[in-house]
């Protein structure tokens, strides 16, 4: 009896899973037939005759690509320019905030509430804008410690040849950060919340696709305009 109940839910629940599938596959299609006609619509490049310029279809392809690539990378600049601002920016002003602006103020990343935060953490333990602007006192008395030993080497050898630093390994439960007094209003300034963010990649990407839909629709108007120009200048030149 129990068996027959597992092998029917079993049964059920593959079913359930199969009919999920098949809504899956019809919602990629509906997104599929969506691009299509976006693309026809806004992002096609209707070629007219030209009397000097020969442009085959893979060309017209290539260069329609190249414009959207440009457009898609100043919205994937731009999203990582809001993401910097608030995300990691969030960071410095809760420090600016809580005045951890001396080493002996500083604050362990759990203090100031981003003991999770993956993404200030990444940037935090390598070599980044964040890490620039956000000073850890370990790191730093650990490079005092690395610098009197050069020192050290120094006078021992005549020369720093063959010392081997050793190497910092932070560990976020304990490290503290700060930002120094004298750079915390660059810092103010440059993660303002409320400069460029979220509103602003929302305007770029706005103006991105604009731009790429009146460039693939002029492209034509500037190809003739090349043509005439080089009728006019070299009217018994071949194609180009």
């Amino acid at each position: 009896m129990v068996l027959s109940l597992l092998i029917q839910n079993i049964f059920w629940k593959l079913r359930a899973f199969s009919y999920d599938w098949d809504a899956l596959e019809e919602e990629k299609t509906l997104l599929e037939e969506l691009w299509e006609y976006f693309e026809g619509k806004y992002f096609s490049v209707d070629l007219g005759r030209y009397e000097h310029i020969s442009v085959g279809s893979n060309a017209l392809m290539n260069l329609r690509n190249v414009i959207l690539g440009i457009c898609l990378g100043i919205v994937i600049a731009s999203a990582m320019i809001a993401f910097e601002k608030n995300k990691k920016g969030a960071l410095v002003r809760a420090i600016i905030k809580k005045q951890c602006l001396w080493p002996e103020k500083a604050q362990t990343l759990a203090e100031l509430g981003f003991e999770k935060s993956f993404a200030i953490r990444s940037d935090l333990r390598r070599t980044t804008a964040l890490s620039k602007v956000v000073k850890c006192v370990e790191r730093e008395a650990h490079e005092q410690d690395v610098e009197a030993m050069r020192q050290a080497y120094i006078e021992k050898n005549g020369s720093d040849a063959g010392f081997v630093a050793p190497v910092f390994t932070i560990d976020f439960d304990s490290a503290h950060f700060y930002i120094p007094d004298e750079k915390h209003y660059a810092a103010d300034l440059r993660y303002d919340q409320k400069g460029s963010g979220w509103r602003a990649f929302l305007l770029v990407l706005i103006v991105s696709v604009i731009l790429a839909i009146v460039v693939c629709f002029l492209l034509p108007d500037m190809l003739q305009l090349v043509d005439n120009m080089i009728d006019i200048f070299n009217p018994n030149d071949g194609y180009l």
